[in-house]
């Protein structure tokens, strides 16, 4: 009885590892950075992994208990991943939690906007203005220490439309993808490069 209980655990921790290990590998790549403008820096890659993130948590959203858990495990791994990498960056014991509350107001305010976007009238157009503010000419730095600055930047709106339909893609896609497989720990994303 209790080998089974523990063994339920290990096998639900191996696949939250396993979709946010998937979300982080679809935010890493190249052809955000390198066709879609997205800036090749923490903070751009951070931004990246939120919107990955939000984007399974839009599809678990209202669904079966088991899936809400399974979003809330994942959340709470992208937690102790950022956590982990503001320590990894020297960032001091008595900072990480300012950071880390800003990280999650950061989190939950994208999630917001690009919900609202999403179920607007043009999603399109919601979407592409909301990912040109969010990511492509987002200027805040919430890994680089208090005393550095970073310069302004800013990507041209027709790349936002490109990240847009990208994202678009996305939510139809995992909406038609089965629950079942999501709860076993695949997720299918799209080519962002077929969007540029």
């Amino acid at each position: 009885m209790l080998r089974r209980f523990f063994k339920t655990n290990i096998t639900n921790e191996t696949i939250t590892q396993r979709l946010y290990a998937q979300i982080v590998a679809q935010a890493r790549q190249r052809a955000f950075y390198s066709d879609f403008g997205v800036p090749d820096s923490l903070d751009g890659r951070f931004n990246m992994i939120v919107l990955h993130n939000f984007l399974l948590f839009n599809r678990l959203q209202s669904t079966s208990q088991a899936a809400q858990a399974l979003s809330q495990e994942v959340f709470d791994l992208f937690r102790l991943d950022m956590d982990h990498c503001l320590r990894e960056l020297g960032v001091g014991d008595t900072t990480v939690p300012k950071r880390m509350k800003k990280m999650m107001q950061v989190f939950y305010g994208r999630s917001d906007g690009y919900r609202s976007a999403l179920e607007a009238e043009d999603r399109h157009a919601e979407l592409t203005d909301a990912l040109f503010r969010n990511i492509l000419s987002y200027n805040e730095s919430l890994f680089a220490a208090e005393s550095e600055t970073r310069p302004a930047t800013s990507t041209g709106e027709g790349r936002a439309g490109a990240l847009s339909a990208y994202v678009i893609a996305c939510v139809d896609g995992l909406n038609t993808q089965d629950e079942a497989a999501i709860l076993a720990g695949s997720l299918s994303f799209p080519d962002p490069a077929a969007y540029i």
